[in-house]
């Protein structure tokens, strides 16, 4: 069975508020003498996201609506489009149900606040192997401009030079 997505006509606010942490997973173990000894815990771990969503009433009722019936008051998983760092993509979340605040009947803006818990993130499945650092170190923004036209030469150029069997 299909997760049900997050309403796609409520909105949040992204250039105030918005804001994720990187997991950790990284533990320190002291040693005598000297810095602490770091070991990778585990390699996936949840990202939080601090979300704001500005609307009507309306909006706040469909909100409400989804929270409560949809995913159970954030014991139930949805997907939710989120920016990540890799512009927006798809992850599979919960609400941290603690972190939930609204704007009273008296707010004309209905603020609603909270914290989404995205189970892992694209980033954290090694898209690049972590090469991409080193790739930006030698061509920096230019980069963008370079995966464009790779991007136009496997699927534009290529299919012309050797057409599908």
């Amino acid at each position: 069975m299909a997760l049900p997505a997050f309403p796609s006509n409520i909105k949040p606010v992204i250039n105030q508020g918005y804001s994720w942490n990187m997991p950790n997973n990284v533990l320190e173990q002291p040693l005598s003498g000297g810095s602490p000894l770091l070991i990778l815990d585990t390699k996936y771990g949840y990202v939080d996201f601090s979300v704001v969503i500005v609307g009507s009433l309306l909006k706040q009722q469909a909100w409400n609506d989804f929270y409560v019936n949809k995913i159970a008051r954030g014991s139930g998983k949805f997907t939710m489009i989120l920016d990540s760092g890799n512009g927006l993509e798809e992850h599979t979340c919960q609400i941290v149900p603690s972190s939930v605040s609204q704007g009273g009947p008296n707010d004309p803006s209905r603020i609603i606040s909270y914290t989404v818990r995205a189970e892992r993130t694209p980033f954290q499945e090694d898209p690049y192997g972590g090469g991409f650092s080193e790739l930006y170190d030698i061509y920096g923004d230019d980069i963008e401009s370079i995966f464009s036209e790779l991007d136009t030469f496997v699927l534009v150029t290529m299919p012309t030079v050797f057409p599908p069997a």
